[in-house]
């Protein structure tokens, strides 16, 4: 029998939307979506470990975090135009929420938890790099507690639960690939990809908070009532992901593809940095079939034909100082990497 490891540690994927549609919010706040998710090949990982001298001082999980050492976001944090600051390192992270969740959901006491955090993703931009560290704690953490209390662990859908109890790109980072998502994004449904396409990523200097994306969404889709105050309008529904746009991913064909390409948070991203829109045509000047905001931004991504079409446009925006990484997908979703 192998001894029970002490450490695990799992990697989960960043992401981009294909399509985000988006509709008007519900009596609780949530905006229901219909958008395509594409994970793509820069990963965050989250090691797990168990160290019972943080249970004896009455602290039930320590977390850490640093740049992931070669990457982009690393050259980003250490020219100053990232900070590892912005992410929170208390119960306000989505990676010690997930540990604490998994640790409820087996009904075992946190057995003292260190949670490391290698952060490939920048903060903030819209590729789902916060999603992604909840997705492999969820997965390291099961592993590990699971093995330490002997009791067996979660199985894909109970870990999907827990996802989406957490984030709305979670669940996905749990199962990567391609998928539709629906309601807040939670409810997900693998398509056929089976061949990867490639893309650039430009991360910007600054982020974009969500919250603020959204809330320029509602301000964009207001309607005036007798008493002329304006409120959100009401009954739009998201429109579905188009066949056309399925059919284009399973035949992995960028042309097709980047004609049907679209984020109904792009312009609300836009409005708040303005900057974003010269980028966009920029870059399909420089070579790019489509560009689009990812997520809500502010990072752009770029649809290309092939690997060194990538890594031309890589080149082109380095050259003009700024940061860029080529990425493929789809891959795999969020997976143990190592035990020790």
């Amino acid at each position: 029998m192998s001894p029970t490891p002490t450490r695990v540690s799992a990697s989960a994927p960043a992401k981009t939307n294909l399509v985000l549609h988006v509709g008007s919010p519900t009596p609780d706040g949530y905006h229901p979506l219909e958008t395509l998710f594409v994970a793509v090949d820069l990963r965050e990982t989250v090691t797990a470990s168990v160290n019972p001298a943080i249970a004896r001082r009455g602290v039930g999980i320590r977390i850490t975090v640093e740049a992931e050492r070669g990457s982009e976001y690393a050259r980003m944090v250490s020219e100053g135009t990232a900070r590892l600051s912005d992410v929170p390192l208390d119960g306000t992270n989505l990676a010690v929420k997930a540990a604490l969740a998994v640790c409820e959901a087996l009904d075992v006491p946190v057995p003292g938890l260190e949670l490391h955090v290698r952060k490939a993703v920048p903060v903030a931009g819209g590729m789902g790099g916060g999603s992604a560290d909840a997705a492999a704690a969820l997965v390291a953490v099961n592993d590990l507690v699971a093995r330490h209390a002997g009791v067996a662990p979660m199985d894909t859908d109970e870990l999907l639960r827990l996802g989406a109890g957490l984030g709305a790109d979670v669940p996905f980072m749990l199962l990567g690939g391609a998928a539709i998502g629906r309601g807040t994004g939670t409810e997900v449904e693998s398509v056929a990809a089976e061949e990867q396409l490639h893309f650039v990523f430009v991360p910007q200097d600054q982020g974009l908070s969500t919250p603020a994306v959204y809330r320029q969404w509602d301000a964009n889709h207001t309607v005036t009532n007798a008493s002329t105050r304006s409120a959100p309008r009401t009954g739009i529904a998201p429109d579905p992901v188009p066949t056309a746009v399925l059919t284009a991913l399973a035949d992995a064909d960028p042309d097709a593809l980047a004609a049907r390409i679209r984020n109904d948070l792009q312009g609300p991203a836009i409005q708040l940095l303005p900057e974003l829109e010269g980028l966009l045509n920029h870059g399909v000047e420089l070579g790019a079939l489509a560009g689009w905001v990812s997520g809500s931004g502010p990072t752009v991504c770029f649809l290309v034909r092939s690997r060194d079409a990538a890594r031309r446009l890589v080149l082109d925006f380095v050259r003009e100082h700024r940061h860029a990484l080529a990425v493929a997908g789809p891959v795999p979703g969020a997976r143990v990497e190592s035990r020790e």
